[in-house]
């Protein structure tokens, strides 16, 4: 703080002090994750001002020693373009992520290569210390280890099943993490998609549920955001999304969308694309996007997703909402929670898909000893098979106990071969992450997921669940051909198994569960016209969800009060700008100030009179350029009388100068806004 103030008053220079908090809001936007959207535009506000008001001390600075002479208020006129400047520069920085434009390539790139980066940063610039309460988990493109945390006690959501018989514990996903690294973890390669309406999705998966060819529950809830904090940002989902009341995107796998070419009548020419997606067999893909040759008009290719056997999107990592879901909203997410058959699982069999095999075994080079390990706990315990492997991991890992006091992890060493060998305690992060990295290291894919793990004692009088920061949880889910994703737990503090049950399995009528289970799949979404996963409206749903859809919607994140603030910042720009404008003329006779406002004004417009120009002169001038007024002259001669012949202002003088100067002053700053497209020419 006293090196930026002595760079603002000795050096009249702001950057030291305006790079550094930039960059301390950056982080907290990155790794804190809450709506900061308030204090970006308000420091980008400020902090421009600050810079561009010490700039300008500095040329004063500089002219006064060289006896250059400059205009009188020039802050003023500093403070007019900057204004305008930033004005533009924040609308063109909220529009290009947005709207009709998609991110070039390269800036693309750039924006990987720096989160990598930032990886790396976390990693080497260690855990965040702060008073605040922070969330674990923010959600975004990177999962970094923190070393000690400190878990705050803050109600964040309340969830309740809308089948009373259905019961926690529940594990609410959130996000999945890919790729590891040593400063933590990143979400790899993704896909934003918005799933069309009357998606196979929930066909496919009604049909295999209701004649019992996958056993499970179908789980309907009802979540309520119960604070302002990151989780609005994400749909949290207790097993397969079936369904969800609300617009969204899916984000998944890049390697998952995979491209056809179906047989059409004439290429396609004479087809639309809702046709063409409409055609695709939805027990078997989801079509996403038909391109066509730019000059014929022929289909190139369609873009689809590929289901599984069951007609299960069971590969979306994520569901973004657009905006930020605002505190006391809910929103209605119906999924099914397969039941775990250890011996189903023992015997899978078949191959991986290959966006498995690329995207769920990376590893970066790793101490031997952690693959010597994993190997080690697998033979000892006999296992012959994935799921004997990872259950025998899983249970080596949960006699590690659970510790939120840990250090930071040694620059020189991985963190999970420093959990494995020398902590040998630590928590979810940890637990879960140690999990991923050796069954991926014996050629199992496994991924990270995270999110909360919610119990029975967190119902609170209402009979919901109450999802609160200390219930932050990271599980590893691992792949079964056949089967799909199936989470684990090796972290202590809590069951071995979270999953939801049902109290009973007969109703009033005496109807099976499987009558039961019929009745409550009829009344989710199946046909086009109904659809389960609802794109926003306007949205084409073979294109993707441009971020822009979601910015009209009425459940945005623009708070009352940043608007107000930013009010209040206009209206106080603007007064200051009035109060300066007046206080610079104040006190000199009405003909002179009207004509120091003309020359200031003409001024700003690109028509400053030339030295030694008389009034009179400068006024034939102003006549020539701004020919629909004719009072220059009178101003001027008024003004000429005032100041070298020290004559008062008479009343009608006086009645005809007001009466005049408000067309002069229109025509001036008409000018003003006309200079960027036009240049004066004296003459």
């Amino acid at each position: 703080v006293a090196l930026f103030a002595w760079s603002v008053y000795r050096w009249h220079n702001a950057w030291l002090g305006v790079i550094p908090g930039g960059v301390a809001l950056f982080l907290d936007l990155i790794l804190v994750g809450d709506n900061l959207t308030g204090s970006i535009v308000l420091y980008m506000l400020f902090g421009f001002l600050l810079v561009m008001q010490t700039n300008l001390l500095a040329l004063i600075r500089r002219w006064r020693i060289d006896g250059t002479q400059y205009p009188p208020l020039i802050n003023l006129t500093f403070i007019n373009f900057t204004v305008f400047a930033l004005i533009g520069l924040i609308s063109f920085a909220w529009l290009m992520p947005s709207g009709p434009f998609s991110t070039p390539a390269p800036v693309q790139q750039g924006i990987d290569e720096a989160l990598k980066v930032g990886t790396d940063f976390v990693r080497l610039a260690g855990p965040l210390r702060s008073n605040k309460v922070i969330p674990i988990h923010s959600y975004s493109g990177v999962l970094p280890f923190q070393g000690q945390i400190s878990l705050g006690d803050r109600d964040l959501l309340a969830v309740s099943s809308t089948d009373p018989r259905i019961r926690g514990p529940f594990l609410l996903r959130g996000s999945v993490y890919d790729e590891y690294g040593v400063g933590g973890w990143t979400t790899g390669e993704r896909r934003e998609v918005a799933l069309p309406q009357g998606t196979g999705a929930v066909g496919g998966m009604r049909r295999a549920i209701a004649e019992e060819e996958v056993a499970g529950l179908v789980v309907p809830l009802h979540i309520e955001l119960t604070a302002k904090s990151v989780v609005g940002t994400i749909v949290f989902t207790p097993g397969e999304t079936l369904s969800v009341n609300r617009g969204l995107t899916a984000n998944v796998p890049s390697g998952t969308v995979d491209r056809i070419r179906p047989a059409l009548p004439a290429d396609g020419r004479y087809m639309t694309d809702e046709e063409i997606l409409a055609g695709l067999d939805p027990e078997v893909m989801v079509g996403l996007r038909v391109v066509r040759d730019p000059t014929y008009e022929t289909v190139e290719y369609v873009e689809i997703l590929r289901l599984d056997k069951y007609g299960s999107l069971d590969e979306v990592v994520g569901l973004d909402p657009g905006e930020r879901i605002k505190r006391n909203r809910s929103y209605e997410v119906t999924a099914f929670v397969p039941t775990i058959d250890p011996a189903a699982l023992q015997a899978a069999e078949g191959e991986y898909p290959d966006w498995v095999l690329d995207q769920y075994l990376q590893l970066p080079e790793m101490p031997p000893r952690v693959s010597a390990l994993a190997s080690f706990i697998s033979s000892s315990a006999e296992a012959t098979n994935s799921y004997d492997t990872a259950k025998a991991i899983e249970a080596y890992l949960r006699e590690f106990p659970v510790d939120y006091d840990i250090p930071d992890t040694p620059a020189d060493r991985d963190p999970v071969d420093y959990f494995l060998n020398d902590l040998r305690r630590g928590y979810f992060d940890y637990h879960a992450s140690a999990m991923v990295v050796m069954l991926r290291s014996m050629h199992i894919p496994t991924r990270l997921a995270v999110g909360f793990a919610v119990g029975t004692d967190d119902v609170d009088d209402n009979g919901a669940y109450v999802v609160r920061d200390a219930d932050s949880f990271a599980w590893p889910e691992v792949y079964f051909p056949g089967h799909g994703w199936v989470p684990f737990n090796p972290t202590p503090s809590r069951d071995e198994v979270i999953a939801p049950v049902k109290s009973d399995t007969l109703i009033q009528d005496n109807r099976t569960q499987r009558d039961e289970i019929k009745d409550l799949l009829s009344q989710l979404p199946v046909s086009a016209s109904e659809g389960a996963f609802i794109p926003p409206e306007g949205v084409d749903i073979g294109q993707g969800v441009p971020s822009s859809a979601f910015f009209s919607d009425s459940e945005g994140s623009t708070s009352p009060w940043l608007l107000s603030a930013v009010s209040m910042f206009i209206v106080l720009i603007l007064g200051a700008i009035f109060f300066g404008w007046q206080r610079s003329v104040a006190g000199l006779p009405y003909p002179e100030q009207l004509w120091e406002k003309t020359v200031r004004l003409a001024s700003w417009g690109g028509l400053p009179p030339e030295p030694g120009q008389t009034p009179h002169d400068y006024a034939l001038l102003l006549s020539r350029r701004f020919r629909g007024v004719d009072e220059w002259p009178a101003l001027a001669d008024s003004y000429t009388r005032s100041r070298f012949g020290h004559k008062e202002t008479g009343t009608e003088e006086a009645e005809l100068l007001t009466e005049v100067w408000p067309d002069a002053r229109g025509a001036l700053l008409g000018g003003i806004f006309a200079r960027p497209f036009r240049r004066w020419r004296r003459g």
